[in-house]
């Protein structure tokens, strides 16, 4: 009896053991949680293979509210930003998140060692439109970790903005184009696309 028992053990483990394997992704970013008031705005985004090598993202963000918010739209590759960066990051669902976003920044890393991210400020009644092309294979990019590992292969992606109202907004130091630098580890809402497939 002893003898089976034991048998059934192993079997078990080894079923456990071969479900840990098979999991395709452990490298996730952690759920996102709200930070503030949410922004009346309305939030239209596509995300669409163009071919194998690229992906195409356009989005609008109307300010539908009575105050101004911030969409953060620039993403810092070095010293300058530029419309096509995002940070590419992957879900606990293995969707791979593209993002002009804030991140929380884990305990133990140099927040103030972080890049900002430009913002700019929409107007209530107005709206912002960006249109991006993302190179593919994507490689990961999370600000605070020099290595991101993506699913093998990627199977689907969304593409996020981070949004705040501009009075729960840190102060910014100014940038090109009237935007604005804000704290990467900064409040926001995300705006999020539909999934699509590649």
């Amino acid at each position: 009896m002893i003898k089976k028992l034991s048998l059934l053990g192993c079997a078990a483990l080894t079923v456990v053991m071969l479900a840990g394997c098979a999991d395709p992704y452990d490298d996730f970013e952690p759920e996102w949680v709200p930070t503030g008031t949410k922004p009346t705005a309305r939030f239209d985004a596509e995300v669409t293979p163009r071919s194998e090598t690229a992906l195409a993202i356009r989005y609008t963000l109307r300010n539908q509210g009575t105050e101004p918010i911030v969409a953060y739209v620039g993403v810092e590759d070095g010293v300058a930003s530029h419309a096509n960066d995002v940070y590419v990051s992957v879900r606990k669902d293995g969707t791979v998140e593209l993002a002009k976003r804030t991140f929380d920044i884990p305990p133990g890393v140099n927040a103030d060692g972080i890049v900002t991210i430009e913002g700019t400020v929409v107007a209530p009644g107005e709206e912002f439109t960006e249109e991006l092309t993302i190179y593919l294979p994507l490689e990961g990019n999370r600000p605070y970790v020099g290595k991101v590992k993506l699913p093998d292969p990627v199977r689907e992606v969304v593409f996020c903005l981070g949004v705040v109202l501009q009075s729960e907004a840190p102060a910014p130091k100014p940038a090109n184009d009237g935007r604005g630098k804000y704290p990467l580890n900064g409040p926001q809402h995300l705006f999020c696309s539909p999934p699509a497939t590649l």
